[in-house]
């Protein structure tokens, strides 16, 4: 059974993130990475910036499932991508159903295979 897991979002939907990190936790599955506890990192410069980075995709790499929470800014989409490349399943949250439908506002990664 899949017991890790990855958690993309936006930093915008911090609170909701971590609320079903903590739902997941309590199921006993164990997260990868939690970029929450340090969360916007722009400040700290370009070194902690790549740091970062590299452990976040270090996290998606490690995780036996992606959780996807919408909305999800550049780095969310840089992490399902990754996801879907290593061929783990994703499964995408959003309370706004019209970003699932053949629309402008869709994007074509959420219909992927892997995609839940």
């Amino acid at each position: 059974m899949s017991r890790s897991f990855y958690l993309a979002s936006g930093l915008e939907n911090i609170a909701n993130a971590r609320r079903i990190r903590d739902a997941l936790v309590e199921r006993g599955y164990t997260q990868t990475y939690d970029w929450t506890v340090h969360g916007p990192v722009w400040r700290d410069g370009l070194a902690r910036i790549a740091e970062v980075a590299l452990a976040e995709l270090d996290g998606v790499a490690r995780a036996d499932f992606v959780v996807v929470l919408l909305p999800g800014g550049r780095g969310t989409h840089t992490e399902m991508g990754y996801a879907l490349a290593l061929g783990k399943p994703v499964f995408i949250w959003s309370d706004d159903l019209d970003l699932f439908s053949a629309a402008p506002q869709t994007c074509a990664f959420y219909h992927h295979p892997n995609g839940f």
